[in-house]
């Protein structure tokens, strides 16, 4: 794989909690209302969250719109804390004195507004970086934030490929959280379909959304992951796209995807290499989502070859990373 990057550790953590269904209400009208055309939009027949916060004690339509906002900040913290520790030793402290980058990803940028926040410094990790995050990682040099809706990981994947072959770090660290407030998954999912695209009549049951924070930590050095982003892929001519999808595959390889079902058999409907659709399985985290493709890959190690992850964005554009497994690291 060309310009290939080793994911060194990685966590991911979501609530240790149930999924609470939506049920929209006359009180708050427009939510409603995307909620409806979500439902449309997905063929779906429900919508179910699990967050972060959550208080049973409150009442149960507004315990999904508005849960405790510092557990969700906790749980930041407590990724960059797993993925710290599954490091070697020598690595973390390598890490730790080494020129690395930070970088922020999420998928609506600034949306502390939708939480009962009253504190300045609680807004700011949420909308601008998780300062308390930096301190972990002894970052000195460059931060950033990318927000990039649902590519917001791949985007920040290939800066961090730039960085490190430009020799310009050692380590990048990649911090993210998806946040599930309705209004905006509800709008997020409330698009046209794809020019040229049959909508599904059939129900696809019951969406999941899940809330997940995430720390992921690449370098030059070897490690079992080794990761590799693909170009972008614009709406433009169908071939095209499925000839850059579907470039350098072969038999055994597997194929992942973070997208509507319809949207990805735009793309593989030719080939005969079985896909994984992450959103059954894990249930839809944004842009968090490509990351449990490296879950699924750990929990079923016989795969032997290349894994393939795919992702399509609300405008009918596709972009991938491929990534391999190495039991002997």
């Amino acid at each position: 794989m060309k310009n290939e990057i080793y994911l060194s550790s990685f966590s991911l953590l979501e609530p240790d909690d149930k999924f609470y269904f939506y049920a929209p209400h006359w009180l708050n009208a427009w939510e409603s209302h995307l909620y409806n055309q979500a439902l449309k939009s997905t063929s779906a027949s429900g919508w179910a969250f699990k967050r972060f916060g959550t208080d049973k004690e409150t009442y149960a339509r507004e315990m999904i719109r508005k849960p405790r906002y510092m557990d969700y900040i906790e749980s930041m913290e407590q990724a960059a804390d797993v993925a710290l520790q599954q490091m070697t030793p020598r690595d973390r402290m390598l890490l730790l004195k080494s020129r690395t980058a930070f970088i922020y990803i999420d998928a609506w940028g600034e949306s502390s507004v939708f939480e009962n926040i009253t504190s300045a410094l609680h807004t700011s990790i949420i909308d601008t970086l998780p300062k308390n995050i930096l301190k972990k990682f002894s970052i000195k040099n460059v931060t950033c934030k990318v927000r990039g809706e649902k590519f917001a990981l791949v985007q920040a994947m290939q800066l961090a490929q730039d960085y490190l072959h430009w020799k310009v770090f050692d380590f990048v660290v990649i911090c993210g959280a998806y946040r599930a407030i309705p209004v905006l998954v509800f709008s997020d999912e409330d698009i046209f379909g794809i020019k040229g695209g049959a909508k599904s009549k059939q129900k696809n049951g019951m969406q999941l959304s899940v809330e997940r924070t995430g720390c992921f930590i690449f370098s030059l050095r070897e490690s079992a992951l080794r990761v590799s982003c693909g170009n972008y892929a614009a709406n433009n001519n169908l071939d095209d796209i499925q000839r850059e999808m579907m470039k350098d595959l072969s038999e055994g390889d597997l194929l992942t995807f973070s997208a509507r079902k319809d949207n990805i058999m735009r793309v593989t409907q030719q080939t005969g290499i079985d896909f994984i659709d992450l959103n059954d399985i894990y249930g839809a985290s944004g842009c968090l989502t490509p990351a449990l493709s490296w879950e699924y890959l750990l929990n079923n190690k016989g795969i032997s070859k290349k894994m393939r992850t795919i992702l399509a964005d609300n405008f009918g554009g596709y972009s991938y990373f491929d990534t391999c497994f190495s039991a002997e690291l």
